[in-house]
């Protein structure tokens, strides 16, 4: 028979709380835990993702930086990833570098009649550069 948590607001969350702390200690999945504790899974998993984000703004609130909430498994963790899930999108710096590879002196560059133009480095398999000529020699670039 599942488990019903009718508890006020401040109750309900500890024993959420509390409920995932067990399940990181366990090793089950959630589908293992929450057969074994009567739960529903989507409970569950509302809980988690409620608690995390609860967490993440305290955090903001208090000035502190976010960090990973410890009711989770760790990225590597077998369960089912899901998009509804994912924490707060992050941005990282890009750089964009010159290829230091191309044009060496060993490329070939290959002018077609029609204006096509072919660039093949070095180490081609000569087959593959034979069908594509053949296949843009018989159709208008």
């Amino acid at each position: 028979m599942k488990k019903r948590v009718r508890q006020g607001g401040s109750e309900r969350q500890a024993y959420w709380e509390e409920a995932m702390r067990r399940w990181k200690g366990s090793g089950q999945s959630v589908r293992a835990f929450c057969g074994n504790e009567g739960v529903r899974e989507s409970a569950f998993y509302f809980w988690r993702r409620e608690l995390a984000q609860r967490s993440r703004r305290t955090e903001a609130a208090n000035g502190l930086r976010p960090q990973a909430s410890p009711l989770t498994k760790a990225s590597h963790s077998c369960e089912r990833a899901s998009p509804r899930h994912s924490s707060v999108p992050s941005f990282l710096p890009v750089r964009v570098v010159e290829d230091v590879a191309a044009e060496s002196a060993s490329d070939v560059e290959i002018i077609l009649a029609r204006g096509c133009t072919v660039r093949v480095r070095s180490g081609f398999d000569r087959q593959t550069l034979a069908n594509v000529l053949a296949v843009l020699e018989a159709r208008p670039c």
